[in-house]
């Protein structure tokens, strides 16, 4: 999308500007004299307008052709040219008749010299007056399209095809771009707004086995010269092993399961721990701190790999608990915005009456 931005500056430039130092520099590099593209580029010659152009292609795909994206209402036509713009049709009139085009002695003119909208006649001062017979079948198709042309007031005003509106935007491109054989993934990760985004980050980089764990590094070559677990000593270290089967990520989903009120965690994989919390019982709100409460305990184990690999501290379960407690009472109070939510509700787990009386200060304030 940032390509498709620069794009659009780059590609307005070359259609408003025509006179822009930018517009300029890009026709003067990659014009080509024996072609007439209102577009140009050169493949040979490196650069970022070579990579602003190279999205034309995949954008086909999509029925999206940003060589005729962009149309012109004609005003003064001091802004269009004659033969190389989209102003009568979707495409130009150099396209459209050729033979007519060849017989054009200044390719570039702008309608202001070929076209009155007050006599709806096609000038002829830079054609030549002898025009062979598909020429001049074409200029009487031509001065046809015209004289169902009315000339607008004010100067010539680009527009993009694919909105109402005639305006670009990022997003339009992106509505149009995710309705294209769009596939949805088999697992969809759930984020949690009530957790900072580096929390959920550790959980959504684990449930990929993207997290550099031991083991993902050796697959890398990177040298480990040890691969087992650094929280148990045991397995080798993968993230499976580590949120899962370790003994003490064990002890600690367990001892989460008693404080939160639901049954014993039995996990066989990572996508067991991050689904828990839609099977347990209680209100949507309940269940979305439990599910932030997964997520700082994996943020909370990750930290405590680290910290036992880079700084040698010995890893210890009570501590990770209070930190899974404390952190995650911070940030769900602060980012759920229930002020009535206490410290001493939320080290009993004691929530019911306290998101009880949230949903219902929420209904209020709706009604």
């Amino acid at each position: 999308m940032l390509t498709l931005r620069c794009w659009q500056n780059g590609g307005g430039d070359l259609k408003q500007r025509k006179k822009g130092l930018w517009r300029r520099v890009v026709w003067a590099i990659h014009h080509n004299s024996r072609a007439w593209n209102d577009i140009p580029v050169k493949v040979s010659v490196a650069g970022p307008w070579k990579n602003m152009y190279s999205i034309w292609q995949p954008f086909l795909v999509a029925n999206i052709d940003l060589k005729s994206a962009f149309s012109v209402a004609v005003g003064d036509g001091k802004n269009t040219c004659f033969w190389l713009d989209s102003w009568v049709e979707s495409i130009p009139l150099y396209l459209k008749f050729p033979e007519l085009f060849n017989e054009e002695a200044v390719k570039d003119c702008l309608v202001q010299d070929r076209w009155s909208s007050s006599d709806l006649g096609l000038g002829s001062a830079g054609t030549r007056s002898e025009l062979g017979p598909t020429a001049a079948n074409q200029l009487q198709q031509l001065q046809l399209s015209l004289s169902n042309r009315v000339g607008y007031v004010g100067a010539d005003c680009w527009k993009w095809r694919y909105d109402d509106s005639g305006v670009f935007n990022v997003a339009d491109i992106k509505c149009i771009l995710s309705s294209i054989n769009r596939t949805r993934p088999i697992n969809v990760f759930e984020w949690n707004n009530w957790v900072p985004k580096k929390v959920g980050i550790v959980a959504w980089r684990a449930e990929m086995e993207k997290l550099p764990t031991k083991c993902a590094l050796a697959s890398r070559n990177v040298p480990v010269l040890n691969q087992m677990c650094v929280l148990c000593g045991d397995y080798a270290e993968t993230c499976d092993h580590i949120f899962v089967s370790c003994c003490f990520a064990q002890l600690i989903w367990q001892i989460l399961a008693g404080w939160c009120r639901i049954p014993p965690i039995f996990a066989f994989g990572i996508k067991d721990l991050l689904t828990l919390h839609a099977s347990s019982s209680g209100s949507r709100s309940k269940r979305k701190v439990i599910h932030a409460v997964i997520l700082v305990a994996f943020w909370s184990i990750w930290k405590s790999r680290n910290d036992a690999i880079f700084r040698q501290v010995v890893p210890n379960v009570t501590r990770s608990i209070d930190e899974i407690k404390s952190l995650a009472y911070l940030w769900v109070k602060n980012r759920s915005k229930v002020v009535a939510l206490t410290w001493e509700d939320w080290n009993r787990f004691n929530l019911d009456l306290t998101w009880e009386d949230w949903n219902r200060f929420n209904l209020d304030a709706m009604l």
